[in-house]
């Protein structure tokens, strides 16, 4: 009969009605055990509380009425003493009593905070004769009481008791008190068994009394764990392991049952998938129905059909969603051009498609000059803009097949193939003036965007060239950047050489090292006269730095410090030396001295602090900040109100260099500035008739009639400084008036240069 129970065949059901079988029957196991464990535990733990509490409220009243005893005794000890007794009758010395011998004459206890005597009006001795009264300044006679109060976060307990002339208590003389510290009174009293004396807090508002059958009830405590809680904590340890058996012996049975119902027939099932996979014929033919089928295995097996009809389709998507992932991987999001995986591919298929064969290329790298100012000023989101504008220029100006790449930041490249320098020059100029046509100010931008572009050209390119070909253009587009430059620079060896020495020689070591120790620091000063007294109002401060083969002048010093970018520190090591120069006397009380701050200084938050180190020396030194134009306008809200600030503290503001940057009237009229110091270019084309000289004189003059004063540099000749006075400019500066030179001790105050 069993057999032919067997054989018969239950439909199959979901695997999940199977689980929540076995789940129901774990859960209830563990819930019936789990609610005898928590109500026996419960009810333990409540009752070790409800006995510790009571056993510590026990103890706080019996400390309480031991200190109460002590006070007490205290009175009584006060009673019989003659001292106390005479201050009563005669309280001339009372405040020294009170403050000397009260306490310290081992009549009563000293862990008393205060004793105080009244008299028969219960008036405190202390006020009466105008002592500093420590304990109440008078007291309810006919109603005398014990209280506590709680003073700064500490309880204080108060005792107060008559203090008569004799034992028989037949004469009052007056009143005496006591004041002491609760929590040090119950640390002295005595170790508590169930008190935990750490965590007993008063709950009573600031200054209120709290009479004293009273203060166990405002008191919070907690109580010491004890052996019972050891036993609580046992029988959980216990119970936690009973469960864990149980746990065990269900998993063992859910195994069990898990293999019965689930595994076979998995295995079954992956039989016929590998014999699938090696070609051997149907699919899963027939139903594998147990006693105990699961519908989910018959699903599977019928879904497997429908899989292997679908995978040709998949194959034809997958090869789609390739070319789609290696469109991605090998262009910029941001601008849609090649990427840096892109640049590196595209130079070794150039080898593959032409193997052995050298390669005639050029290889143009562009940087947008100033575009972490941009990016700065404006945020990034501008940046981005500025980016995707820069990318749209350059690839219309390049040729038909020509690719550009964008390697980080804001530095495009591209190779350019059998083409020779002026060809790779024409491209170039191209791709400048699209830059320049392109409308930026669109995105809000209102300075100028320019582009920097360095080129390295090879005539037998290897495929392993490619890192040298980006270093060499990498160093061409850093001099191209150099002031005075055109933008555009080419490769050459020499610039090779420089560029070592800017890289490793000791230029570089002795910037770090003047850097850590100012000291190494050598500031020449150039002077600067008033016109047309020709008396010297200031000098300005030129750095040189000591080296072990003579000076390191700025020409050398400056590139390392840009290409490093070491502006701001820099910036405050020059400050310091400055600083201590003019702590020693070299600038004499009534001439004072200009400071020159780069670009990224001047917004640096430490350099404006700097800066304001100098305010103390104001009253007695002129002080006059030089800062560039085009550090103003990449960043002018940022430059402008650090200016204004150090403007209140005293500064003059100088423009320095005006005319080899944007000289952009519109910006000149919206900067903190009081000097517009002319560069030494427009200064020199004074000396040549011509046009540019009446443009020169004209921009003068009306610079000056807007209310600035004009500093002329690099005057080398006394025609030229007869010019520039006539022209209203009101200072000057340059090798015919002085070179500079380092100030051993304080030159004569207005001093007057001969022509």
């Amino acid at each position: 009969m069993l057999s032919s129970f067997l054989k018969v065949r239950f439909p199959p059901r979901p695997i999940a009605h199977y689980a929540l079988a076995l789940s129901l029957v774990l859960v209830m196991a563990l819930a019936v055990f789990a609610a005898f464990v928590f109500h026996d535990t419960s009810r333990l733990k409540e009752t070790i509380a409800q006995s510790d509490e009571k056993l510590a409220r026990q103890e706080l009243n019996e400390a309480i009425a031991l200190l109460t005893e002590q006070a007490n005794a205290n009175a009584l000890a006060m009673m019989q003493w003659d001292e106390a007794r005479q201050q009563l009758e005669n309280p001339t010395y009372y405040g020294y009593w009170r403050n000397s011998r009260a306490r310290s004459a081992g009549v009563i206890s000293d862990n008393l905070d205060a004793v105080d005597l009244y008299n028969l009006e219960g008036r405190n001795l202390s006020a009466s004769f105008a002592g500093e009264a420590i304990m109440p300044v008078q007291i309810d006679t006919k109603n005398l009481q014990h209280f506590m109060v709680q003073e700064n976060g500490h309880g204080h307990l108060y005792y107060f008791f008559p203090f008569y002339q004799n034992v028989d208590q037949t004469h009052l003389l007056g009143y005496m008190g006591f004041k002491s510290d609760l929590q040090v009174g119950l640390v002295q009293l005595r170790k508590f068994r169930y008190l935990d004396l750490q965590s007993v807090r008063i709950v009573a508002a600031e200054g209120l009394h709290i009479p004293l059958p009273k203060i166990v009830s405002a008191l919070r405590f907690k109580t010491i764990n004890n052996p019972e809680t050891r036993a609580l904590e046992n029988l959980i340890s216990r119970s936690f392991y009973e469960i864990a058996a149980i746990i065990a012996v269900i998993a063992v049975l859910a195994y069990l049952a898990t293999v019965s119902v689930i595994t076979r027939p998995l295995r079954s099932l992956s039989g016929h998938i590998n014999d699938m996979r090696r070609g051997k014929g149907g699919l899963l033919g027939e139903s594998y129905r147990g006693m105990l089928a699961v519908t989910e295995l018959e699903n599977v097996r019928q879904s497997l059909n429908d899989y292997q009809q679908q995978l040709d389709d998949m194959h034809v998507s997958l090869a789609h969603k390739n070319q789609e992932l290696w469109t991605q991987a090998h262009h910029d999001p941001l601008t849609g051009t090649l990427n840096r995986r892109a640049f590196d591919d595209d130079w070794r298929a150039m080898h593959r498609t032409n193997p052995g064969m050298p390669l005639e290329v050029a290889f143009l790298l562009f940087d947008c000059d100033h575009f972490k100012a941009i990016n700065d000023t404006y945020g990034h989101q501008v940046g981005d803009q500025v980016l995707q504008g820069l990318a749209e220029s350059l690839q219309s100006a390049l040729r038909s097949g020509d690719r550009l790449y964008r390697l980080g930041g804001d530095e495009f490249a591209t190779i350019l193939l059998s083409a020779d320098m002026e060809r790779a020059r024409q491209v170039v100029e191209r791709c400048m003036e699209q830059v320049l046509q392109h409308d930026f100010s669109a995105y809000w931008v209102r300075e100028p965007v320019r582009i920097s572009v360095g080129i390295s050209a090879l005539r037998m390119a290897q495929e392993d060239d490619l890192q040298l070909l980006h270093r060499q253009a990498d160093i061409a587009m850093y001099h191209a950047k150099r002031p005075g430059q055109n933008k555009i620079s080419v490769y050459t060896s020499e610039m090779g050489e420089g560029q070592e020495s800017l890289v490793s020689n000791a230029e570089t070591s002795a910037v770090y090292e003047a850097m850590a120790d100012p000291d190494q620091l050598e500031m020449h000063y150039q002077p600067v006269l008033a016109l047309p007294s020709l008396q010297i109002e200031y000098y300005e401060a030129l750095v040189r730095i000591r080296g072990e083969h003579g000076l390191i002048m700025p020409s050398s010093i400056f590139p390392v410090v840009e290409f490093r970018g070491l502006e701001c520190e820099f910036d405050l090591a020059v400050l310091e030396r400055i600083r201590c120069d003019l702590e020693a006397g070299l600038i004499p009380v009534g001439i004072g001295v200009s400071l020159n701050v780069s670009g990224p200084g001047i917004v640096n938050a430490r350099v404006t602090e700097k800066l304001l180190q100098f305010a103390p020396m104001l009253s007695k030194i002129k002080l006059v900040l030089e800062v560039t134009e085009t550090s103003l306008i990449t960043q002018i809200a940022h430059a402008s109100a650090n200016l204004n600030r150090l403007r209140k503290a005293g500064f003059v503001i100088a423009l320095d260099d005006f005319g080899s940057g944007y000289s952009s009237l519109r910006y000149l009229a919206g900067m903190p500035v009081d000097l517009v110091k002319f560069d030494i270019s427009m200064v020199r084309s004074l000396e040549v008739p011509g046009r540019q000289a009446v443009f020169v004189e004209d921009l003068a003059r009306l610079i000056k009639d807007a209310g600035y004063k004009l500093v002329a540099e690099g005057i080398e000749s006394e025609a030229l400084l007869d010019r520039v006075t006539a022209l209203g400019f009101s200072h000057a500066q340059g090798f015919h008036i002085g070179r500079p030179a380092p100030l051993a001790k304080s030159p004569p105050v207005n001093q007057a240069v001969a022509g």
